[in-house]
């Protein structure tokens, strides 16, 4: 989720809301963890290639076996052969 937040404490409590009202409506469980990162300066623009997450892995799997252990499914999981 994209929050607009003036600090990153704010940013965390605006999740944890969403998370939470997500979890009731669908009957879900939340875990009790949260990311924030900082996209861009007050200044700054958001739009077409503007980077919202990315998250690196140094490990030594195969593509298949690793979306299998770390990706979210095959609804969301393209692989190119």
């Amino acid at each position: 989720m994209l929050f607009r937040a003036r600090s990153l404490d704010e940013a965390v409590e605006l999740a944890e809301r969403e998370s939470a009202e997500y979890a009731r409506e669908g009957d879900l469980e939340v875990l009790d963890m949260v990311q924030a990162y900082r996209i861009s300066d007050a200044d700054e623009e958001l739009g077409v290639g503007t980077e919202v997450f990315s998250k690196l892995h140094a490990l030594d799997l195969p593509a298949r076996t690793f979306l299998d252990r770390y990706g979210t499914g095959p609804a969301h999981t393209q692989i190119s052969e």
